[in-house]
């Protein structure tokens, strides 16, 4: 059966994990000097490696080899990699977040290594855990076992409670670069055989946000049943509705075209995206090129890369805070009433229009 690109291609060693040196960096020398905490936090947004970074420290934990650790060819390494090693744990905190399953997995930590020379418990979506979970959790945190290690992943740490925090080492991932991820896939696409254009892999880098598991799903989609790779292909693939079609449309109110502001609406709906859909992303559009006239660090505030931020400041530039308002505001009001129209695309278009003809 064939396997997805993101899974075929996850990193089996710290050398193959992008964009996250400084962690990579942080964990190597623990590692070497035997100072690996009893506990991580990894936060960051999706997929930019923290389960991946988890099961690496888990093959360090447990690896055989005298050398770099991991490995990655140990058997150790590779009962990891396939999910068949005993002393490696992983719960999915999305399904398994009551009291009940902690205390099972508190009871797990109660037994010894059986095969490796560490236990490790990973635990995913850790902000999914109820507060009776978090309760539960907390001694066994602070003071685990001899040779037991929790590694906790997270997409929003703010939802999880001081005191877990406080127990634990937090290591933040950012979000990876559109270089290395262009890069990545340039080198992913010679793997299997297919042949890509530069600009068709910094599109997909560029739609990624930072994500290299979006990315490899992207990835996945264009190169089906592909031997050459063009932009064309992967704007006609993905039906593409990302930021640079948000930028056209912008400019084209900015400079009251609405002839040509329509033209990209159509296109764009042409290629089978939802009208409302649609007009919400352009609303989160509009409203970040509001938070970049105001913010000092906008990137900190913006689920978005930093090469897509620049973009953003560059459009601010030609908008007013008043003008960003009114559009924002016309957009708003036609989306609330498109939840109950027939045809949203006539009110999306009837607000481009008004937008294009401010005074």
């Amino acid at each position: 059966m064939y396997q997805a690109l993101y899974r075929s291609f996850r990193p089996e060693t710290f050398e193959e994990l992008i964009g996250q040196e400084h962690i990579v960096k942080i964990l190597k020398n623990q590692i070497k000097s035997g100072t690996v905490g009893h506990a991580y936090l990894f936060c960051g947004t999706r997929g930019t490696g923290k389960t991946t970074t988890a099961r690496l420290l888990a093959k360090a934990l447990n690896c055989t080899s005298e050398g770099e650790k991991p490995c990655g060819e140990c058997e150790a390494c590779r009962a990891i990699a396939t999910g068949n090693f005993l002393d490696v744990v992983e719960m999915d905190a999305a399904s398994n977040n009551g009291v009940d399953d902690v205390r099972i997995l508190r009871e797990e930590v109660n037994f010894p290594p059986a095969v490796g020379r560490n236990k490790v418990f990973i635990i995913d979506e850790a902000h999914m855990l109820t507060t009776a979970a978090c309760n539960a959790l907390l001694k066994t945190l602070e003071e685990p076992p001899a040779n037991t290690v929790f590694i906790l992943a997270t997409t929003d740490p703010n939802k999880l409670p001081a005191t877990i925090l406080s127990r634990c080492i937090r290591l933040d991932f950012r979000r990876v670069s559109e270089e290395m991820l262009a890069n990545r896939f340039e080198q992913i696409c010679r793997e299997i055989g297919v042949e890509a254009d530069a600009d068709a892999l910094s599109l997909i880098a560029s739609n990624a946000d930072g994500s290299v598991r979006d990315g490899l799903s992207l990835l996945d989609r264009c190169t089906a049943g592909q031997k050459h790779l063009t932009r064309e292909d992967v704007l006609f693939l993905l039906g593409m509705a990302g930021v640079e079609t948000h930028l056209a449309l912008t400019d084209a109110v900015l400079k009251k075209d609405a002839g040509e502001a329509l033209s990209v609406l159509a296109q764009v709906l042409a290629e089978g995206k939802e009208a409302s859909q649609f007009g919400r992303d352009w609303l989160e559009h509009l409203r970040n090129l509001l938070i970049i006239r105001f913010a000092k660090k906008p990137e900190n505030m913006l689920n978005l890369s930093l090469e897509n931020v620049e973009r953003l400041k560059e459009q601010s530039k030609a908008c007013d805070t008043e003008l960003l308002r009114s559009c924002l505001m016309e957009l708003s009001r036609a989306l609330s009433e498109a939840k109950w129209a027939p045809k949203p695309r006539i009110l999306l278009e009837l607000a481009i229009i008004k937008m294009c003809s401010r005074q």
